[in-house]
């Protein structure tokens, strides 16, 4: 597929399973596209990866980080990382804690995007950053928005015992998971579900949705709506959502 105005794509993600994904499918439906792959280091914003597991201790349940932590180390020793993919593909890549670094932002500045994409990272994106891009910076998230903002809404969704849930792709803006909306889909939510499948079931039609997205940006076609209402956020998963989560037969794989 190619694209009449979008030539340069920068792709920001951390290098887990859902991130990889999604830089497969866009590079994928775009290989005339030029990428730069721009990899957070740690887990949260500006923090090394023990810094991350130390908030995380801190702030969730142990399970729910021990879990984490299989899923990454099984995608890190069984899985494409994307470091991999970006390699097979000849792109280039930077590493970085903070995207709004003087350093960040001069590297980025110098590749001359047309649209930046984040692909399910925890990066908070400043003013200087998201003004780079010809077309802006767009990114999906795990929920129709505004409800479910935050972290981890795979699972609480389950923890919930919601019926449905969804995909949102929008674009980015200085407050999070707030930007202007492109485009939604639900999906039901069945009771064999786990957090696992629908992390894989969210990504991969988070995946068509911003391909799909890439080419109305490219072609002009983009309709955005406003997020309507105050919505719901959610932080790390703590002990009595886990049993909560538990009480109701879920399972995290």
């Amino acid at each position: 597929m190619d694209l009449k105005k979008i030539k340069r794509i920068v792709l920001v993600g951390h290098d887990n399973e859902g991130s990889a994904h999604l830089l497969k499918m866009i590079t994928d439906a775009y290989p005339e596209t030029q990428f730069l792959l721009v990899i957070g280091q740690g887990l949260y914003y500006r923090k090394t990866y023990i810094g991350s597991i130390i908030k995380l201790l801190r702030e969730a349940s142990f399970l729910f980080v021990l879990v984490r932590f299989i899923e990454l180390m099984r995608f890190k020793f069984f899985g494409e990382t994307m470091i991999a993919h970006a390699r097979k593909k000849n792109i280039s890549i930077m590493h970085t804690s903070d995207i709004n670094s003087e350093e960040s932002l001069k590297q980025i500045r110098d590749f001359r995007p047309e649209l930046l994409i984040s692909l399910f990272t925890m990066q908070i994106y400043k003013k200087p950053v998201l003004e780079i891009p010809t077309f802006g910076a767009i990114t999906s998230h795990p929920s129709i928005l505004p409800n479910y903002r935050g972290l981890e809404v795979f699972f609480w969704v389950l923890a919930n015992d919601e019926k449905e849930t969804g995909v949102s792709v929008f674009f980015l803006s200085e407050r999070i998971d707030a930007g202007a909306v492109i485009g939604q889909e639900l999906i039901p939510i069945s009771q064999d579900m786990s957090v696992a499948s629908l992390y894989r079931k969210i990504t991969e039609i988070g995946g068509h949705l911003l391909v799909q997205a890439i080419s109305q940006i490219d072609e002009g076609l983009t309709v955005t709506i406003p997020q309507v209402g105050k919505g719901s956020y959610y932080s790390m998963p703590d002990r009595e959502a886990v049993r909560r989560f538990q009480r109701l037969g879920r399972k995290f794989f």
